[in-house]
């Protein structure tokens, strides 16, 4: 798991995520991410510690967003406002769908949901020993 925390973190020959500090650490990361989200008018927006009770990621960023439309420009604003830093998805999947895109950056797993699909899949739930990271937006 630690190879592939590495792998996302800063892409070489680009900025540090910090100024003279190297690496963004992980939950630096995702409150910058959920910051940009509320900007953006998403809801409900979740930063989740699930290190230990998950073998493939240290955080989970969970949101919703009205419309397919808002679904997208959130997304699309979460990764440019993180390769601003140097921070690149490892990969990600939704934007052709209309409930759930999902940007993984290795350490952080961000999940944007329609409403009516978060409720579905309810990760919250699913992850209810993770412990809810404050945040002010």
């Amino acid at each position: 798991m630690k190879a592939r925390r590495e792998q996302a973190r800063n892409v070489p020959g680009e900025p540090d995520a910090l100024e003279g500090a190297g690496v963004m650490e992980t939950f630096e990361k995702a409150v910058l991410a959920a910051r940009i989200a509320d900007e953006m008018k998403a809801e409900n927006i979740a930063v989740l510690n699930v290190t230990g009770i998950c073998n493939f990621t240290d955080c989970f960023l969970v949101l919703s967003c009205g419309s397919s439309l808002q679904l997208r420009g959130v997304a699309h604003k979460i990764e440019r406002g993180l390769r601003e830093h140097g921070i690149r998805p490892i990969s990600s999947s939704g934007y052709n769908t209309t409930g759930w895109i999902v940007l993984d950056y290795g350490d952080v797993v961000i999940h944007l949901f329609h409403p009516e699909t978060r409720g579905y899949y309810r990760l919250e739930s699913l992850w209810a020993d993770a412990k809810k990271v404050k945040w002010n937006p």
